[in-house]
């Protein structure tokens, strides 16, 4: 079904079940879940009222200054508004609390990705910081849990592209440069992608190796720690895209509501933000901002 191939943010039966609703037209008329899209075909969605999914709301302060605010954002909520979630994300949350005015967003986590975010208190101040973001000026550390036991150290430079081999129409995969000259794949559909791993712990799990993995992203792509992970045949934990069986990723979204800990080993991908260090672009202090473990990662 297009719709829910296209717009992930709800399941294939609960579109089959707003089409039956007569909430989506076509050309102005409700259309039925068997039509199938013409190019030219005007589609409307009456949404309605919605409800929006719950969201871990707390959210601790790392660092606050004139022109900056850090916060460390738990593995449960968005950053900013999208999909389903449209008043449920910390950039909406932050504006609401009395302490701060308008904020900015300067870069982004995916919603199951905790750990250190940066805000601007102003445009010039998230402009400036954001700069320094593209021109890789900032130095950003992730802890991971991944399965299978990892090398000791590891650098993972190529190109990250689609994946048409998987089911799931966003997911991504990391090709190193050695073996991008064998692909046939568009300019248009590639991005550089470069990371440095270091494993720092290992354990076990349901009787399976995992390891902990410190991440260094050079560059800063969609998806580039868990799609590399994965390419090298180290997904993370509880990772619904980029872990051990896409399939659950498809049953979730469905809302079969499968056993994400005997499935995935985790509830949430094993993802976190844990520093970022930068020159203020306003002091020229050396500034480095850290959030500390997780609760619900592994010991």
């Amino acid at each position: 079904m297009f719709l829910a191939s296209r717009f992930t943010y709800q399941s294939r039966s609960n579109w089959r079940k707003i089409l039956e609703e007569g909430k989506i037209l076509v050309h102005g008329k409700p259309a039925k879940p068997s039509y199938s899209i013409k190019e030219g075909d005007e589609i409307l969605y009456l949404p309605g009222e919605s409800f929006e999914p719950p969201v871990q709301r707390d959210f601790k302060i790392l660092f606050q200054d004139s022109r900056y605010i850090a916060v460390e954002k738990s593995g449960d909520i968005p950053i900013h508004s999208a999909g389903r979630y449209r008043k449920n994300n910390l950039t909406d949350l932050l504006e609401e609390d009395p302490r701060f005015e308008k904020i900015y967003t300067i870069h982004r986590l995916d919603r199951e990705t905790s750990g250190v975010v940066v805000f601007g208190k102003d445009s010039e101040a998230a402009s400036k910081l954001s700069d320094l973001f593209s021109k890789r000026k900032v130095n950003k550390t992730y802890i991971s849990y991944v399965w299978g036991n990892f090398p000791t150290r590891l650098k993972a430079k190529g190109f990250l592209i689609s994946d048409p081999s998987s089911l799931i129409r966003k997911k991504r995969r990391f090709v190193p440069e050695d073996f991008f000259r064998k692909l046939e794949t568009p300019e248009e559909d590639l991005e550089t992608s470069e990371t440095t791993f270091r494993k720092i712990g290992e354990g076990t799990l349901h009787g399976v190796t995992f390891s902990k993995v410190y991440c260094f992203p050079k560059t800063g792509r969609l998806h580039q720690i868990r799609a590399t992970l994965y390419s090298l045949g180290f997904p993370l934990l509880g990772d619904k895209i980029y872990g051990r069986d896409e399939n659950t990723f498809i049953e979730f979204i469905e809302g079969k509501n499968p056993d994400l800990l005997s499935k995935l080993g985790m509830n949430r991908q094993a993802l976190h933000s844990s520093s970022l260090k930068f020159i203020h672009p306003f002091t020229g202090i050396k500034t480095k901002i850290r959030s500390g473990l997780p609760k619900d990662f592994p010991e």
